[in-house]
């Protein structure tokens, strides 16, 4: 490929994105460009804070240098959008119409361009948030009957972060029921990240293939009273991602790429 410009990978979306081309935390950007060296660009097209709403243009602005008459082939690119968007109560919320009409114009400009008509896209569900552990109901302290009370009253099902957590899943589904949508086409495949970190928890938790792992009450990180949190190395803060979840995301994206396309793995770009 000497005198060529290198293929590229595209890895569109959030601050998950953005930030996850750092080596501290095992980025899965930082991680495809060591598996990639020498093989393909890895871009990072991520910007911290941003919905599938706000980054329409920016979408527009990579299909126009993608199609240059110039441009280096673009093999894959991942929209990985949900994380802000899911965010119930906030002004980053994007209502889940809404968001499925932008994810489908994002997969559309790629399959309607004929100099893409190679380039495969990868559509990554939002992960899960990760809610600190319910207090104890009872840690000997004496809080007063009203007080008291109050803490018996409440439904942790309906606290905000409960709402967000199972909002998250929500567009994760809707994420994988779009791109089970474009299935015939063959360049279009969901990963199920979601489910990929909480059967991390849940392994972590020694519950995977348990009868109930699933149950609504007990999966890892709903902050529940029944459940249990991920474990220290996952999330920086509830929402960003650390090492450990990293890592999963990019097993999960060598090992889809490895099964779904093989003609994109490092060993084999180039060799057509």
């Amino acid at each position: 490929m000497s005198g060529k410009k290198l293929p590229e990978f595209v890895l569109f979306g959030d601050s998950l994105t953005e930030w996850g081309f750092e080596e501290e935390t095992r980025g899965w950007g930082w991680v495809l460009e060591q598996e990639y060296d020498g093989k393909a660009r890895i871009e990072n097209e991520g910007v911290a804070g941003y919905t599938s709403s706000m980054l329409e243009r920016n979408f527009r602005r990579i299909i126009e240098r993608a199609t240059l008459p110039d441009a280096a082939p673009t093999l894959l690119i991942t929209i990985w959008l949900g994380a802000n968007d899911a965010c119930v109560g906030t002004g980053a919320h994007v209502p889940l119409p809404k968001f499925e009409d932008n994810i489908r114009s994002f997969v559309d400009q790629v399959l309607a361009e004929e100099q893409l008509r190679d380039t495969k896209v990868v559509l990554i569900t939002p992960p899960p948030i990760n809610i600190p552990d319910a207090e104890p109901e009872d840690d000997g302290m004496d809080l007063g009957p009203a007080a008291a009370a109050a803490m018996k009253a409440f439904d942790p099902k309906k606290s905000r972060s409960y709402i967000v957590y199972k909002s998250k899943r929500t567009y994760g589904e809707k994420i994988m029921e779009i791109a089970a949508s474009y299935a015939e086409t063959g360049r279009v495949v969901g990963l199920d990240y979601w489910k990929a970190l909480i059967d991390a928890g849940l392994d972590d938790q020694h519950r995977l293939g348990d009868e109930d792992a699933y149950h609504e009450d007990m999966l890892p990180g709903s902050g529940l009273p029944w459940a249990k949190a991920f474990k220290q190395g996952y999330f920086s803060d509830g929402l960003h991602l650390e090492g450990l979840a990293y890592d999963v995301l990019s097993k999960a994206v060598v090992e889809l790429i490895q099964t779904k396309w093989p003609a994109l793995t490092p060993e084999r770009i180039g060799t057509a």
